[in-house]
């Protein structure tokens, strides 16, 4: 899912002191060297009086209204900042001590790391996982023949056309291929056709399981393939099937990781996009149990 192949990707940060990249207002070097060179002046004299500071050190788009009243403000509203983060005489405070909350659930009794709740969600994510997964394997891979050497049909653009499937990389498919693309926890699926000789990339989207079928065009055939797209076109059905598809016991060892989700969001949170697709394909009749009657009766007794 995104916002988990995207945890190692660095943030860009921008001070909005000086505007320059890597740091924020609180490691701003050019606001401390600033603060040393006018410690004297109070916040309510005119910024355009204190020495060191002048034009350069904003954007084109913040210099052009230099002059204005509003951007006085601003400025010293940064001065304010600066008083109380360096001047000498600024009592420190003590800080209160915070009390313990799990960041999954909330609870004041215990943390993360020993939270059962945490620990249950993640069986309920993977059964929900290998569900999905068991389901897909019977109708798509099991049922239609879909893989890697599968001839299939498209229809695109310039209408109906053959294609061979290159690449198909089975540990990419999960229940989060279902979610909508602009979602964080949307996770691709690309497979690769080749086309007359030209490779393209299918991937796999939301709502693969409901056939839904249109009433014009070729929507008609398309049915449960309409959301295997790509910007050329869909797959329409399976010409001659994978030459050698996996055994299913192979196909259910793969499952991915759902620790780490869970030390980065809370339950409700991930309840709120996951719920809908835990209810399709989790595999067990004890769902309640794993989740707590709260939060279960919050999302399915409605």
């Amino acid at each position: 899912m995104k916002i988990y192949e995207n945890k190692d990707r660095k943030r860009e940060i921008q001070c909005n002191y000086c505007f320059h990249d890597g740091h924020n207002k609180r490691n701003c070097p050019t606001m401390r060297a600033h603060w040393e060179s006018n410690s004297q002046v109070h916040e309510t004299y005119d910024h355009l009086s204190l020495k060191g500071v002048d034009v350069t050190m904003f954007p084109s788009h913040y210099s052009r209204f230099w002059g204005d009243d509003d951007a006085k403000r601003q400025f010293r509203g940064h001065w304010v900042y600066m008083k109380k983060r360096f001047a000498t005489n600024v009592e420190t405070k003590t800080k209160k001590r915070r009390k313990p909350k799990c960041g999954f659930c909330g609870s004041t009794a215990h943390n993360r790391r020993n939270c059962n709740k945490l620990k249950n969600f993640v069986h309920v994510l993977k059964e929900t996982n290998k569900g999905y997964r068991a389901a897909f394997y019977d109708k798509f891979v099991e049922g239609m023949g879909l893989g890697a050497g599968a001839l299939v049909s498209t229809y695109g653009y310039d209408g109906p056309c053959v294609g061979l499937i290159t690449s198909f990389p089975s540990d990419k498919i999960m229940f989060t291929n279902l979610l909508r693309q602009w979602s964080d926890y949307h996770s691709r699926m690309p497979m690769s056709v080749n086309q007359g000789g030209s490779e393209s990339k299918i991937n796999l989207g939301c709502d693969s399981f409901k056939a839904d079928i249109y009433a014009d065009g070729f929507f008609d055939e398309v049915g449960i393939w309409k959301n295997m797209y790509s910007t050329w076109g869909r797959i329409s059905h399976v010409v001659s099937p994978a030459p050698n598809r996996p055994t299913k016991e192979w196909f259910m060892g793969q499952s991915p990781c759902f620790e780490w989700i869970v030390k980065k969001k809370n339950q409700l949170e991930l309840m709120s996009q996951f719920s809908h697709l835990i209810k399709e394909f989790y595999p067990h009749n004890n769902l309640r149990t794993k989740l707590g009657a709260k939060v279960y009766d919050q999302y399915y007794t409605r």
